[in-house]
């Protein structure tokens, strides 16, 4: 018992010695944020039909988000939204796709993922496994660390235990088995919240292995988030990624919008695509956040044909579904 108790004081201290408090937690600052309740703008566009979203947040969650499953589900069939995947930072949702697939809304298709973040042992390959095996087989992405990286952590500055993803400049044994799960089972890899570098590491190995989908995670968002210049991000494009717009840097006014813009017009609409990434209470639901963000992208002389691309085509490759035209 004596060895027992002083091996979990060692494992504890060599994560974060205060680790299990609550404000060594990602979500606890959110936890209170008091934002104002979101507004349904009811706003409907030709970009809606047959869209696909790959990135939508949903409660219940350790903090409040503004809608369920089942609510998002519902509005984005409404809207003519083809489909849907649920994304949590912190459990898998293939089984939340399932039930919702099974008792939502009818005639969208719902999609679930995990991301290997803390509360699923962070880069843990039986957490892939189990969601491959959920019920109905709707899992579809695997995001690497988003909010636990090592990269997140450090840049903020937090005293809290996160999970890395390379090191001394070499991807760990663990992300090398997770990459040979989602190609074997056909997955869709997103990077997450790493360094621009363990980023461009990570899609080399990955095509090595196989992979034939994936993601850099909004690359042009926030510095706390992988953060890449245009070199980088061509990079990126000429090992297979996609780059993920969020909605959000397009709709918000600042110098994320200008970034956004200018990495489309250097490497080409192809290669991106747009996902809501909404959900939290106070900001547009994920439709009309689809639409605010359409919008700009007309004002900046985007056609209809590339908005289709992104909204539409390169989504559904990304989920190893057919293009409608």
């Amino acid at each position: 018992m004596k060895i027992t108790t002083a091996l979990a004081a060692v494992a504890l201290s060599m994560s974060g010695a205060a680790f299990g408090q609550a404000a060594h937690t990602h979500w606890e600052p959110y936890k209170n944020s008091g934002a104002q309740p979101s507004v349904d703008q009811k706003l409907m566009d030709p970009i809606l039909v047959g869209a696909i979203d790959l990135h939508a947040h949903y409660g219940p969650d350790a903090y409040p988000r503004q809608w369920d499953a089942f609510e998002i589900a519902k509005l984005a069939q409404e809207r003519g939204l083809r489909a849907i995947v649920l994304k949590n930072h912190f459990t898998e949702t293939a089984g939340l796709a399932y039930l919702v697939r099974k008792y939502g809304a009818q005639g969208i298709e719902v999609f679930g993922a995990v991301t290997l973040d803390t509360p699923v042992g962070g880069v843990n390959p039986q957490a892939v496994r189990y969601m491959v095996d959920v019920t109905g087989g709707w899992g579809r992405i695997v995001w690497l660390p988003t909010h636990d990286s090592e990269h997140e952590v450090a840049y903020n500055k937090d005293e809290r235990r996160s999970v890395a993803v390379s090191q001394n400049g070499k991807l760990l044994p663990d992300v090398l088995e997770v990459l040979d799960l989602v190609a074997e089972h056909e997955l869709t890899l997103a990077t997450g919240h790493v360094t621009p570098e363990e980023t461009i590491m990570i899609l080399e190995e990955a095509r090595k292995r196989g992979i034939t989908r994936s993601i850099v995670t909004h690359p042009l968002l926030d510095p706390q988030f992988t953060f890449m210049t245009v070199p980088q991000l061509r990079a990126a494009t000429e090992l297979g990624a996609l780059i993920e717009i969020t909605a959000g840097s397009l709709y918000r006014e600042g110098p994320g919008r200008a970034r956004v813009l200018d990495a489309l017009r250097a490497l080409g609409a192809e290669n991106f695509f747009v996902a809501s990434d909404s959900g939290l209470v106070g900001t547009p639901n994920h439709t009309d956040a689809l639409v605010m963000a359409a919008r700009v992208l007309r004002q900046n002389g985007f056609d209809e044909r590339t908005l289709d691309v992104m909204f539409k085509h390169n989504p559904a490759r990304l989920l190893g579904l057919e293009e409608l035209r």
